[in-house]
């Protein structure tokens, strides 16, 4: 920025006064407006949010701090599910601020919520989630599985609050895992069932498709698959005749998936 611009800048923030009442809606469509009309796009691109109070403009009393009224705090530009989130990390300043709606801000968007006591901690709270930023490898993750073997079944996927598909026949499912940091590891874990046999099972295939943000680019890894080794002599134990009945045919199995984003 030239020295003009920086005094521009200057003029514009010592021209801004406080009135009365928090507008958190306002102020992120104002952010997105900020964003779509950039010049220069960077590969990653969040809104930082920093709030003292509650938004008295757009949530009515009877209906605050539920999510569905703060979740339309949100522009739409950033819900849109079209695999180009803008990420918003929201800040709760001081004891008066509206935990509950700048929660489900950041959540809606994939963000993060942090509290801040103080003033005196701002600066290295807004350092640490810009540091974080800048240390984004993985942009717009989507995990994939398969199943491989005709009687297996996927029943269920576990994935924290990420977004997740299961097929209706339970043969194929995916999770939107988003964006991940240098060294961050995130697990799924899969129940799936699969059918009595003394041959080794092929189980699922995992599919990982995501967007590296140095090199603007697409990359998809094909996993190995997941095959189950089977005893060829079953070993004597007491087992419970209703899990025996239920498993007559087939058996549930959890199957963990670990990520782990390096930076290379």
């Amino acid at each position: 920025m030239s020295h003009h611009g920086r005094q521009q800048a200057l003029q514009a923030i010592n021209s801004l006064g406080a009135g009365g009442g928090t507008n958190i809606a306002d102020a992120l469509k104002k952010a997105m407006k900020v964003i779509e009309d950039r010049r220069y796009k960077n590969s990653v691109c969040s809104v930082i949010l920093l709030s003292d109070g509650q938004d008295t403009y757009n949530v009515s009393s009877n209906v605050q701090g539920t999510s569905t009224s703060n979740r339309s705090l949100v522009p739409s530009s950033i819900l849109n599910d079209d695999g180009h989130r803008v990420s918003l990390h929201a800040f709760g300043f001081g004891a008066d601020h509206d935990s509950d709606a700048l929660h489900s801000i950041a959540e809606a968007s994939g963000g993060t919520f942090s509290f801040i006591e103080d003033e005196g901690v701002i600066q290295d709270a807004f350092a640490q989630c810009i540091g974080g930023l800048l240390s984004i490898v993985v942009q717009e993750m989507q995990l994939s599985m398969e199943c491989v073997n005709p009687g297996v079944q996927l029943c269920s996927i576990k994935c924290g609050s990420y977004p997740s598909k299961l097929a209706s026949d339970g043969r194929h499912g995916s999770v939107d895992i988003g964006h991940l940091y240098a060294d961050e590891e995130r697990d799924v874990l899969l129940t799936v069932t699969i059918p009595k046999s003394h041959e080794p099972t092929s189980l699922v295939r995992v599919t990982c498709a995501y967007r590296d943000p140095v090199k603007d680019e697409a990359i998809k890894v094909e996993g190995d698959e997941v095959t189950i080794m089977r005893s060829t002599a079953a070993t004597p134990e007491s087992v419970s005749i209703e899990v025996d009945r239920e498993n007559e045919t087939a058996y549930k199995l959890p199957i963990l998936l670990s990520l782990h984003a390096r930076c290379c």
